[in-house]
């Protein structure tokens, strides 16, 4: 499972005054709901998608030296950069998030010892499109937005982040992004192998129960 979400037990007490969440760990909760929730579900789906040569063809080209090697040609793009000092100016640690990829791809899990076990689910396709897509459906969407609605009420840091994902100046520092040539061509690479980025990005707003 944590090949697909970084598990966090966080609590709050509500009896005195508490530190305000950074982003990402009110990005936790989110992924620590889905845990407690289907996360016997994902890592059935995980192991289904296991056998299919296709889906572990992407998930090797994860762990190739090619694909970190644009990972990090990309952050080097203005418009990348522009994206990035947008979010971390709204307390959206991008860092976090990319060396939590990075570990990822490192330390990843070894699914060969439990490749065979039983499978419940029924699947949409073979490869890493449909996986994502078979994901987003499983994921609790109304405990998910009642989560956000909550955080949105509750939490100012939060709260303006997420407005600032929705502002003017968010949206044309995003279109730029995907204007740029060179980011393109990095996208189209990815999908040569078999990651579609917006997918990936659906993916991502539906842990914030916001699909």
């Amino acid at each position: 499972m944590k090949f697909l979400i970084l598990l966090a037990t966080l609590s709050l007490a509500v009896a005195a005054p508490q530190p305000r969440k950074v982003f990402h760990e009110n990005f936790e909760d989110f992924v620590h709901l889905i845990e407690t929730t289907v996360g016997d579900e994902i890592e059935h789906l995980l192991y289904h998608y296991l056998e299919f040569e296709e889906f572990l063809a992407t998930v090797n080209y994860l762990s190739e030296a090619n694909f970190k090697k644009l990972m990090y040609e990309m952050e080097e793009l203005p418009e990348f950069k522009a994206v990035v000092d947008y979010l971390e100016g709204h307390n959206i640690d991008m860092t976090y998030y990319i060396d939590g990829l990075n570990n990822m791809l490192e330390y990843g899990p070894d699914f060969e010892d439990d490749k065979r076990r039983s499978l419940r689910h029924g699947v949409s396709g073979r490869d890493f499109s449909a996986y994502t897509r078979d994901l987003v459906n499983l994921l609790p969407k109304d405990q998910l937005n009642e989560l956000y609605n909550q955080k949105v009420a509750e939490d100012e840091d939060f709260k303006a982040a997420m407005e600032g994902l929705q502002s003017d100046e968010w949206k044309e520092i995003y279109a730029a992004l995907w204007e740029s040539e060179g980011f393109l061509a990095q996208i189209t690479t990815l999908g040569e192998n078999g990651l579609d980025v917006s997918l990936v990005m659906e993916e991502l707003v539906a842990v914030f129960g916001q699909n």
